[in-house]
Formats: C-alpha cells, structure tokens, sequence
C-alpha cells in the first residue's frame, strides 16, 4: 500500500513526469563526423537529435550506448547528462568518442574511411528517479 501511495505521489511530481515524458521521445542520429585519423586512432562526432512530443518538458539523464559498423560492436559510451528537451521541441548534443585501430580492426577503418559502413547506436536512455534507475531502449540508425 505504501509503495502506491509513492507512486501517486511521483506522478504529480514534475520532476518525475519530466523524465516519464522521457519514454515518448525520439531519437535520431544527425550526423557522424570523423577526423584527427592518425597511425593510432581516430575521433567521432556524433550528433544525436532528441524529439519531444510532449506537452511537458523531458529530461534525459544519461544515454548509454554502443556503436555498431558492419553489426560489429566497436565502442560503448555514456552521455547525455541532464539534458532538458523543452516540450513539442527538439534538441540536439554531441558526443565524442576515439576510437583505437587495435580494438576495432583493419577492416573496420577500412570501412570508415571509404564511408561504405552501416552505423547504428543501440543503447539505452536512463531516467533517475527517487524509487531508482529507469531505462528503455534507443535504436539510433544512420
């Protein structure tokens, strides 16, 4: 009984409605930029665009995720932190990640240079709450 009464109480709470706003968003990858390639590694923007079509604001927490070229995992990640999508609106963040030639093979780079790969994250959007983490599934296809 308690717990119900907990969870009334969260759901008029905006800060809980704000991140449960959260689970209706839509995510998309904007773009994927490479460079500084040197004998070691490489680095990757990621422009990740998040919509909302909410009548309420919604928080994105974290994002984790992994990124996948030619369906083999090559990288995981966190990202996200805090991030406010004002309501029917969309907002945009980057994130970088360096990817090391040892960890992802010849083949792969080979791909990224000639930009013949398929790119996809897949990974998670996590909501903080008082009661614990909440997370559900993000699928981002370039």
């Amino acid at each position: 009984m308690n717990r119900f009464l907990i969870l009334i109480f969260l759901l008029n709470c905006s800060f809980f409605r704000e991140r449960l706003a959260l689970h209706q968003c839509r995510f998309s990858l904007e773009s994927v930029h490479t460079y500084d390639f040197s004998f070691t590694d490489l680095k990757l923007d990621f422009e990740i665009k998040v919509e909302n079509p909410n009548r309420i604001d919604a928080v994105l927490d974290r994002l984790t995720y992994t990124l996948y070229v030619n369906n083999t995992s090559v990288f995981s990640g966190t990202t996200g932190k805090g991030l406010r999508i004002k309501a029917k609106k969309s907002a945009r963040f980057t994130t970088t990640i360096t990817l090391v030639y040892k960890k992802i093979g010849e083949a792969i780079v080979e791909a990224i240079k000639l930009k013949t790969a398929d790119y996809r994250l897949e990974g998670k959007a996590h909501i903080s709450t008082i009661i614990g983490d909440l997370s559900y599934p993000v699928k981002i296809q370039l």
